[in-house]
């Protein structure tokens, strides 16, 4: 015995066996990353439009409650007020603090008041507030001047002779400043303000005393603190963080450092500008507000980050600030006080990177100093950041928690010298999926990419159409944005039109410009249309690349969608040729976004027609019956789609054929009704107006084509989900043409799809067929088109588009890495290795084996007489079909039923055809899926077929059609639907009553070669063998015939002889794996040949049985066979003809029960063979010692 090689399945990878979602769906998996996008945009953008600066000095009068020591902390504004005269120096710092402010917000109106009165206060505010109206307001209070505030919430101005101090109630300065507003206030004991403050706020919402929510404090000091005094520091030291962040932070420095040679004199001369980031001060300036801002967003919740430091620009300035001052303030003995209240930062780890970066720039002040700017080494702040960035998403990306360096990321792609890098790093980090997208969006992102594509650096367009791609994938309402504010539709366009460009960039860019114009956004339809959108995806049509020529299909559907201007010019074009080419296109995807595109392309009933364009729509739905074979659910499901919408722009016509049949539909019920006796006197008008529409010119012979030919095609179709669609625009336009006959008074028996007979309704809908499509929902199908249909409660939408959409949230960078650990994965691996060492030991088989056990006996009473039986290669299982045509799952070890069900579903009514084919697929997977062929020639697929509950129908297509079929009286006998799978090559033979053989590519969803049989006989059996590269088909003709797909590469199939030995029908073609024959074929008569067709066309063994053969089948691992008879014998031969095994009917207590064999099948590896009788009785025989031999 020479045995044939096997594949070893640990060998292979567990992407190359034929997975569970072959077939292409929409379904998402449950781990699929579809967060929906956070709140990133501003609602109400905010700014601080008028600013009141109160000081209240009194230079050269300390206030009663405060003793200074000597030295003691005297400037202000970084003005020492002793210098000049006090009346010009309470000027200059006025100026001075103005001057300071209007660097954070120098659009803002600004008054000051210098030592003001209340009325004075009063005044400015109330003048401010009416000029802001529902902006902000900033109240700034200096009360270095005047006492501290009171235990009751008072403040202090000045009377109009400076010889008393006014106290006013913080409850009249929140009615001169309202709401919105920030107040800053620098004075001791300045939380007793904030204290009182909000006291009062509590108690205006209470009152419903306007909006009382928007208001934000910032305080110098707790309750009961007093300033600090340290003559190093200015005495505005609160204030000066807030508006000099950086000279304050440099001062403090120079009084912590213990480097030598670093006096505060060297502050002033740094060189630069704080807005130029090649400078050292502008640089340190950049450092610190990529700090601070990290540090923000490390410690606040999203929603107050987004609030307090990206809705207003002075706002943020300030909270930024406020960061520095509570670590300075604190080191001082000062705890400032904000609200909303932040958590403390002053400790934060990221002020070491500060202090690094202070300690850089001010050890080389002596080199640099006066004039030698050019010997400055700039900080390695920002490259070290990117560095750990680029750490944390190769070891830290996992818990799906953002890193700290983001913000800082953010600020890097200000510089032209790391932009690049940043990008890149940014891509990889949104890559990380949806929640990586959200964190991206929500630090600040967009409006810097949104500047980007203002560039023209060619350098960086990859990476940044894939951060696009990301951020419409997540939230499309940026199309706004890049229409309005960038023109960004011209930027993807151009990246779209350059060849030069990888396939998957251009592919992002058609999405994104596909997004741009989703929703019928006028505007970027009409950029895109004199941009030359349609020529740009002409040229890309046709990429070798299925992911470009599905987007760039896609891009032109948006286009042109609810636009009439881009459908003419498409037209013109002839676009329309392109796509019904790609209606053909061997990737299911690009088919179903094609026959999306034309659907979307047919006018809308309302819109101005030509002649041109009805022709070109009439040619669209004389094209789609031809490809409505598609064995894709999803292409077809659109193809339902279009066809409504043809459906809808041609309704009256569709109308008059609807009339038309179903007046036809009443005369013949008339007749059949009146056989016999006279018809009634309606009768004969009725027939006399059907005559007249019958002598009439046919002018309506296309719309009934499409009518024939698409809309009952489909609503034939074998999935539930095409047929419910199809039935819901069948059953519009019936109703249209019901209420039509009604209104003439032509037909009263006809009733509408949802009407009761005995209430017949004579309204007139007002809603067109789209309105009606929209609004219903599936209904169940049913035999009868006036069964009542499911009241509407869903709207029926293509989900095509959206769901694609998802593709870009997943990660697209870098390939999937296994979960080892997982449960799931470890279950396959041990499978394999299981599976692996059955195929070993069914190896180490002895010389004979003899099937005399019975080892199980299935009582299939629960359903009936089985007429296929399948064994699963590796579970215990088996897999039986019976003549009632239900599917039977059993285990047959523990002789547990595991499953039942109607292979049409939970509608048996739906096909009365019986099943003729039954294969198990996927089993080295663990859920197997299982494949029945019906005699109608439809293929359905069924997955999770172990669970009772959970079992579905995965797919269902018409594998052979009806006009290959053999026409019934010509066939000898009807074998209905025979199939091959051959999962090595993706690919089922189907044939059958059928004078063809189909061969499908399940990966492609498509029909790949149609192979003439060269007989009218049907075809019984088939089998191939991916070694010899041959298919065999047994006809009932007696023919044998082998096809061998190395004949011609172009089409992989190709007839090579044919075997003319048999005289009557062969019942089966054996293929197995062991011996030195190609193949094996037994015929009804008895005979068994045996052939190698390399040494000649004639058989080199045969015998006969002396027995009428219902079925056999050959062990695939050992050389023995089986065939069995209708006179309840099963015999079990070698290849020799000599008789191994005779199981019959024995009468006696311990005798066998064995019926009239029905079916029969081997287990593939272990020596098990199942019959299945005429008394509904499966047996199941094995050799003695099978359990120790396996």
């Amino acid at each position: 015995v020479q045995w044939r090689q096997e594949v070893n399945p640990m060998s292979a990878n567990m992407d190359d066996l034929i997975p569970s979602n072959l077939f292409t769906q929409l379904e998402m998996d449950e781990e699929q990353d579809c967060d929906e996008p956070v709140q990133w945009r501003m609602n109400v953008r905010m700014k601080t439009v008028n600013v009141a600066l109160n000081l209240c000095l009194r230079i050269g009068v300390d206030p009663p409650d405060v003793i200074k020591t000597s030295p003691c902390a005297r400037t202000e504004c970084w003005i020492d007020p002793r210098s000049v005269h006090p009346e010009k120096a309470l000027e200059a710092i006025g100026k001075k603090l103005k001057s300071q402010y209007e660097r954070w917000q120098p659009r803002a109106r600004y008054k000051v008041c210098l030592d003001p009165t209340p009325d004075q206060v009063m005044k400015v505010c109330v003048s401010l507030r009416r000029n802001a109206k529902n902006e902000r307001i900033l109240f700034h209070y200096n009360g270095h001047g005047v006492p501290k505030p009171t235990e009751s919430g008072e403040i202090w101005f000045f009377n109009n002779g400076y010889t008393q101090y006014l106290p006013r109630a913080i409850y009249e300065l929140q009615n001169w400043v309202k709401t919105p507003s920030i107040y800053v206030f620098d004075t001791s004991a300045a939380g007793l303000i904030v204290k009182w403050f909000l006291e009062y706020a509590n108690q205006r919402k209470e009152e419903s005393d306007g909006n009382w929510d928007d208001y934000i404090l910032l305080a110098a000091c707790g309750e009961k603190e007093t300033l600090p005094n340290n003559p190093e520091l200015p005495a505005d030291v609160f204030t000066s963080c807030l508006v000099t962040p950086i000279k304050i932070a440099l001062h403090w420095y120079c009084g912590q450092t213990i480097i030598s040679g670093i006096v505060p004199s060297m502050i002033d001369q740094i060189p630069g500008k704080l807005n130029d980031r090649r400078t050292p001060l502008g640089e340190l300036n950049w450092i610190f507000t990529a700090i601070t801002d990290t540090i923000a967003w490390s410690i606040l919740p999203r929603e107050q980050f987004q609030r307090l430091f990206r809705q207003d620009l002075l706002v943020a300035s300030l909270f930024r600030n406020y960061l520095l001052a509570e670590r300075i303030m604190r080191s001082c003995k000062c705890n400032p006080v904000s609200y909303p209240q932040l958590p403390p930062a002053y400790n934060h780890p990221m002020w070491r990177s500060w202090d690094l970066a202070v300690d850089h720039c001010m050890t080389q002040l002596p080199q640099i100093l006066p004039d030698k700017i050019n010997l400055y080494q700039h900080s390695p702040f920002f490259q070290e950041q990117l560095t750990a960035f680029e750490v944390w998403l190769e070891f830290g990306s996992d818990d799906q928690l953002p890193p700290e360096q983001l913000p800082i990321v953010l600020q890097v792609l200000l510089s032209q010298q790391h932009r690049i890098r940043a990008l890149e790093l940014l891509g990889r980090f949104m890559d990380l999926g949806s929640w990586a997208v959200n964190h991206a969006l929500s630090v600040g992102i967009f409006p810097y990419v949104l500047k980007l594509l203002q560039s023209s650096a060619t350098e960086m367009r990859e990476i940044l159409v894939f951060i696009w791609a990301k951020i419409i994938a997540l939230d499309s309402s940026c199309q706004m944005d890049l229409i309005l504010d960038s023109h960004g539709q011209n930027y993807f366009i151009q990246i779209l039109s350059d060849l030069t460009i990888p396939t998957k960039q251009r592919a992002q860019a058609a999405f994104i410009i596909s997004a741009m114009c989703n929703n019928t956004y006028s505007v970027a339809q009409m950029s895109c249309l004199n941009s030359n959108l349609i020529g740009v995806c002409e040229d890309n049509i046709n990429s070798e690349d299925p992911l470009l020529r599905r987007w760039v299909v896609l891009c032109l559907a948006k286009f042109w969608e609810d636009y009439e201007e881009g459908k003419w010019a498409a037209i013109k074009k002839r676009v329309h040729e392109k796509l019904c080419g790609l209606l053909s296109d061997p990737d299911p995807n690009v088919r179903a976004s094609s026959v999306y595109a034309l659907g979307t392309l047919i006018r809308p009933r309302t819109a101005a027609i030509s002649q041109q364009r009805i022709d070109v729509e009439l040619n669209l739905g004389l094209t789609f019956p031809v490809v409505s074979g598609d064995s894709s659910i999803l292409f077809r499901k659109e193809l339902v789609v279009a066809t409504a919408r043809l459906i809808e722009a041609y309704e009256p016509k569709f109308v008059n054929v609807l009339k038309k049949r179903l007046l036809v539909q009443e005369r013949e019920h008339e007749a059949r009704s009146s056989i016999g006796s006279k018809r009634r006197t309606n009768s004969s008008s009725n027939e006399e107006i059907i005559i007249d529409i019958e002598d009439e010119p046919d002018e309506d012979g296309v719309y009934d084509f499409i009518w024939e030919r698409l809309v009952l095609q489909l609503i034939r179709d074998p999935s539930p989900e095409v047929s419910n669609l199809a039935f819901t625009i069948h059953n519009s336009i019936r109703d249209l043409a019901v209420i039509a006959l009604r209104d003439r008074g032509e037909a009263p028996r006809l009733r509408m799809s949802g009407e009761s007979p005995r209430t017949p309704s004579k309204k007139k809908s007002t809603r067109s067929l789209v309105d009606m499509i929209l609004l219903r929902n599936s209904p169940t199908v049913a035999n009868n088109f006036e069964d009542e249909p499911t009241q509407p409660n869903e709207t029926l939408v293509s989900t095509l588009y959206d769901n694609y959409c998802k593709y870009f949230r997943k990660p697209l960078l870098k390939e999937e890495i296994v979960d080892e650990t997982a449960p799931m994965y470890c279950e396959r691996i041990w499978r394999l290795e299981r599976n692996n060492q059955l195929i070993q030991q069914s190896k180490q088989l002895p010389d004979t084996i003899e099937l005399e056990n019975e080892i199980a006996i299935l009582d299939n009473k629960q359903t009936d007489v089985a007429s296929h039986i399948e064994f699963h290669s590796f579970d215990n299982v088996i897999v039986m079909a019976d003549v009632q045509d239900r599917i039977c799952i059993w285990n047959w070890e523990d002789d547990k039923h595991l499953n039942k069900f109607h292979y049409c579903g939970q509608n048996p009514s739906l096909s009365p055809s019986r099943i003729t084919s039954l294969s198990i697929l996927n089993e080295n997977d663990i859920s197997p899926l299982i494949s029945v062929g019906s005699e109608d020639g439809i293929i359905r697929i069924w997955g999770n077929v172990y669970s009772p509950t959970d079992y579905s129908l995965r797919t269902a297509w018409r594998a052979v059609s009806q006009e290959d079929r053999i026409p019934r009286d010509q066939l000898m006998s009807n074998v209905g639907l025979v199939l091959d799978w051959q999962p090595e090559n993706n690919l089922v033979l189907a044939t059958g009553s059928a004078r063809v053989i189909k061969v499908w590519d399940v990966r492609k969803e498509l029909a790949i070669q149609t192979i003439p049989t060269e007989t009218d006989s049907s075809v019984r059996c088939i089998a191939s063998s991916d070694i010899m590269n041959v298919s065999v088909i047994g006809c009932s003709d007696g023919t044998v015939r082998v096809f061998d797909k190395r004949e011609n590469h172009s089409k992989p199939y190709s007839s090579v002889c044919t075997l003319n030995e048999h005289s009557q029908s062969v019942v089966n073609v054996c293929i197995p794996s062991c011996g030195n024959y190609n193949f094996i074929t037994a015929a009804v008569n008895g005979d068994i040949k045996f052939w190698d067709i390399r040494n000649g066309l004639e058989s080199v063994r045969a015998f006969n049985t002396q027995m009428s053969i219902s079925c056999f089948r050959a062990f695939d691992s050992f050389p023995i066979i089986a065939a069995g008879s209708t006179d309840q014998r099963i015999e079990v031969m070698n290849y020799e003809g000599k008789s191994i095994s005779t199981i019959e009917f024995h009468d006696g207590f311990l005798g066998q029960r064995l019926g009239p064999i029905s079916c029969m099948a081997f287990h593939k590896y272990q020596p098990i063979l199942a019959a299945g009788a005429l008394d509904s009785i499966v047996s199941v025989y094995a050799a003695n010692s099978f359990r120790q031999l396996m």
